[in-house]
């Protein structure tokens, strides 16, 4: 008969003791799955910030008298809160009552800073040309600092130029209520009463500035614009602007109705009467003027 297989002999405790000791190797962890990233995108230029529209300059008005008697006194060595405080404590603007001489001081103080933007204009009250074109130098500057009011007057342009002979405070509503669809929500939370003082407030101030003229029925000017304010708004819009052929086309000349074309007609007739230099080849502009800035005009030219 075949020999029995030999059973296996049972490993010692010692063997075993050996060999839980030994440490025994850890499974490999798996591997994380990595998936592509998605290629990045370039960030997209944002818009430009739209400056909210603001009621109150057009339904206190233009204040032309008032602001260049402000002016004619103001210390621009002393800060907008002494010049004020001497006006309000002198009255010297001569107004009727209290409550009116504050809220003349308070829309110029919101309306202008004579330190910087508005210092031109601040020196051009000093001179008796300044005072002569007052009203186009001040419409610059009012426009300038009230965006409601430079936009209003973008809008009469383009009722003007399609032909429009007469303006009425309906149109003007009816504008200044379309401007919701054009980044100025605000305009919707006016009240109705708000927005119609608005909207006479718009053509009141076209009728101080000269554009047009009488009280129910308000009808277009034949505006012009005179060579010594042209000059001085010539030299601020090269100040905002990067080249001579961009401010030469800046929409804010139809402010004083003027056109590009009709702007270099006027600086044609300037070169011919010796007062600037003015060559143009397409888009290459070489302009020379009698004052390197708005300031230097008044302060050199004009005094």
């Amino acid at each position: 008969m075949p020999a029995a297989p030999k059973t296996a002999r049972k490993a010692s405790t010692k063997t075993r003791a050996k060999a839980k000791a030994e440490p025994q190797p850890k499974p490999a962890a798996p591997k994380a799955k990595t998936t592509p990233r998605a290629p990045k995108t370039k960030a997209q230029p944002k818009d430009p910030a739209i400056t909210p529209y603001c009621s109150y300059g057009l339904i206190k008005g233009a204040l032309v008298s008032e602001t260049l008697q402000v002016f004619q006194g103001w210390d621009l060595e002393a800060s907008k809160r002494t010049n004020l405080d001497q006006v309000r404590s002198s009255n010297s603007i001569g107004a009727p009552t209290q409550a009116w001489l504050k809220q003349v001081c308070t829309t110029f103080s919101r309306r202008f800073e004579p330190s910087d933007p508005d210092r031109s204009l601040a020196l051009a009250a000093r001179t008796a040309t300044g005072r002569q074109h007052w009203r186009p130098l001040l419409l610059w500057h009012m426009a300038n600092s009230e965006g409601l009011l430079g936009d209003g007057l973008a809008w009469t342009w383009e009722v003007f130029s399609a032909g429009g002979d007469l303006l009425q405070t309906d149109q003007a509503l009816a504008w200044l209520e379309s401007t919701g669809s054009q980044g100025h929500p605000e305009v919707a939370e006016w009240g109705e009463s708000t927005r119609k003082r608005v909207a006479g407030g718009l053509l009141k101030a076209g009728v101080d500035f000269g554009l047009i003229q009488g009280r129910v029925k308000r009808r277009f000017t034949a505006y012009y614009l005179a060579d010594e304010p042209l000059l001085y708004v010539l030299l601020q819009c090269l100040a905002s602007n990067r080249t001579t052929a961009a401010a030469l086309s800046d929409p804010r000349w139809l402010w004083f109705r003027l056109q590009e074309a009709e702007l270099e007609h006027r600086l044609l007739l300037l070169h011919q009467a010796q007062v600037i230099s003015y060559h143009r080849a397409g888009s290459v502009v070489d302009l020379k003027l009698p004052a390197s800035s708005a300031e230097a005009l008044v302060q050199e030219v004009w005094t």
